[in-house]
């Protein structure tokens, strides 16, 4: 603990301009797990229905170096859920990407779009815009989620067509999304939330299901629609549509 609060930023700022003390900023650079002030964080961790994902820091070597010397830096590597009032459990930060394109629709980011374990390219992507759906069959309770957002393409590794990158990025978000919800249903967590939608709707639902425990399961989440308004910068010229 005493380590995490005597790091300093680069550029040799003061300590009030760390991650520690500004966390807005860096969030609007680097989208992860949004900053939450105390009072909103009281008010959910009271709510039965939500799951709070409290931010985890640790320091890293990898990122920067000064005067020719690794500089030790803060990041964010992960968070604990919590529902109930209680601390479910820990997931790490490549477990909890999906969480960042729900959080806010100030979140900014960058994706690898991979194809068989090979980079295709990196996108810079803006602006999710995003709905939950509740789907009701035979007295069963499922979530459909609606995810748009702009993307720009930064750099390209690999050839590909216009309609082939968006879909393989479409695809990505896709995974991520359902790794980060299947591994907060392992502990019986809900870091999308989506539980919170049927209990403002439908409490009694809700309330029947939660008795059972089975207000989140991992049939839940039935449908992940994603539609990305991809955009070329520098690269349209050399690609084939």
């Amino acid at each position: 603990m005493k380590d995490l609060f005597t790091v300093s930023p680069f550029f040799q700022l003061s300590p009030l301009h760390s991650l520690l003390h500004e966390p807005e900023e860096n969030y609007e650079q680097f989208s992860f797990i949004p900053p939450i002030q105390f009072v909103n964080f009281i008010r959910q961790y009271r709510d039965k229905a939500a799951t709070v994902t409290l931010p985890t820091l640790h320091i890293t070597n990898q990122t920067w170096t000064e005067n020719l010397k690794q500089h030790p830096l803060l990041e964010v590597n992960g968070g604990f859920l919590l529902k109930n009032q209680e601390v479910n459990g820990w997931l790490s930060r490549n477990d909890l990407l999906g969480a960042r394109w729900l959080a806010t629709s100030k979140s900014h980011a960058a994706l690898i779009v991979k194809e068989n374990d090979e980079a295709i390219g990196s996108i810079s992507l803006q602006r999710p815009q995003h709905a939950i759906e509740i789907l009701r069959d035979k007295g069963e309770i499922g979530y459909r989620i609606k995810l748009n957002v702009t993307g720009t393409v930064q750099n390209m590794y690999k050839k590909v067509s216009v309609a082939e990158m968006r879909e393989m990025t479409e695809k990505t978000l896709r995974d991520e999304l359902m790794n980060t919800f299947h591994k907060g249903v392992k502990l019986n967590a809900d870091p999308f939330q989506l539980s919170v939608q049927l209990h403002r709707k439908d409490p009694s639902k809700w309330k029947e299901l939660a008795e059972q425990k089975l207000d989140i399961t991992d049939e839940s989440l039935r449908e992940v629609d994603v539609n990305v308004d991809l955009r070329f910068w520098g690269q349209r010229k050399n690609l084939n549509r």
